[in-house]
């Protein structure tokens, strides 16, 4: 087993950290401390649902992923984009899929350069923690865990809001 942690990005209304995994990775989260603002914040934990593999390089200045759209891809869609090369994943938001080009447009430019063999995730909420406007932490031999894929942990708030710190082990 192996250790991590995570500090999230300070955000107004989003804080997230990814927790990135390669191949099989078990990603079992242990510890997550958060601060808002909000009254009605929440902890939301998201694990990968559906991943589709980019065929061809993806430049970290553009939005366009090079990777046909996962079964069901629609605007909106929480994405994590994860580099084989860097073991490194980003956070993304679907704007727009082309099936006929096999692209996958996203609302801002990609947090990382992609490669063919590179993943990318649609993540979905698989459970939540109050916060409120506070900061709060949960502990426990398994806060959240995800048998394949990456963990993504986020956060709301009105204008500051932080995941102080995401920790867990691969197993």
């Amino acid at each position: 087993m192996t250790p991590f942690s995570f500090t999230g990005n300070a955000g107004t209304t989003l804080s997230h950290v990814v927790v990135p995994a390669s191949g099989r990775d078990r990603v079992r989260i242990q510890y997550a401390s958060a601060t808002s603002d909000k009254a009605a914040s929440l902890l939301t934990f998201r694990s990968q649902s559906r991943a589709t593999t980019v065929t061809a390089t993806s430049a970290a200045n553009q939005t366009v992923i090079n990777a046909p759209p996962y079964l069901g891809a629609a605007a909106s869609d929480v994405v994590v984009l994860f580099s084989n090369a860097t073991g490194t994943g980003v956070r993304g938001v679907v704007a727009s899929v082309d099936a006929g080009a096999g692209t996958i447009t996203l609302n801002a430019n990609l947090g990382l350069a992609l490669a063919a063999g590179d993943t990318v995730s649609l993540m979905a909420s698989r459970g939540q923690v109050p916060v409120g406007a506070t900061t709060k932490e949960v502990n426990a031999p398994t806060v959240f865990a995800v048998n394949e894929g990456p963990a993504l942990i986020e956060l709301d708030g009105t204008s500051a809001c932080r995941i102080n710190l995401v920790a867990g082990e691969y197993s």
